[in-house]
């Protein structure tokens, strides 16, 4: 093994354990009703002041949609980010920014943040 091999070896293993898997999926129970909820998310308090950059894009209208036990919430903007059932009518997932999205509670409820924690939008159906 050469010099260089050894070097670049434990930056792979650096690189690799910092891949993300997302939550584990949730197969117990009934399938989860076919819907669509739409959600107006504010920025929550003691997000740091460099969030209000985003949030125009934050604060339009979102969509969750629930079609054969899979969840996708839509913006307004076009993006499409799948989620993964990790509980009845709840659903996870994100890779750079975390979204959760719980249909079961009352009110429904959608949370996204940075995966530091110091961004926070959140909001309820309606």
């Amino acid at each position: 093994m050469s010099a260089r091999s050894l070097f670049a070896f434990p930056a792979m293993m650096v690189l690799l354990g910092c891949v993300q898997d997302g939550p584990a999926p949730y197969t117990g129970g009934p399938r989860d009703p076919n819907s669509s909820t739409v959600f107006n998310l504010s920025l929550a308090p003691g997000s740091i002041e460099n969030c209000v950059m985003a949030d125009p894009g934050m604060t339009r209208p979102m969509t969750m949609a629930v079609q054969n036990n899979a969840g996708v919430l839509d913006t307004a903007g076009g993006i499409h980010y799948s989620l993964t059932r990790v509980g009845p009518n709840v659903y996870a997932g994100g890779d750079w920014i975390k979204i959760k999205a719980n249909l079961a509670s009352t009110p429904k409820t959608l949370s996204i943040s940075t995966n530091d924690g110091r961004c926070t939008w959140s909001g309820t159906a309606g």
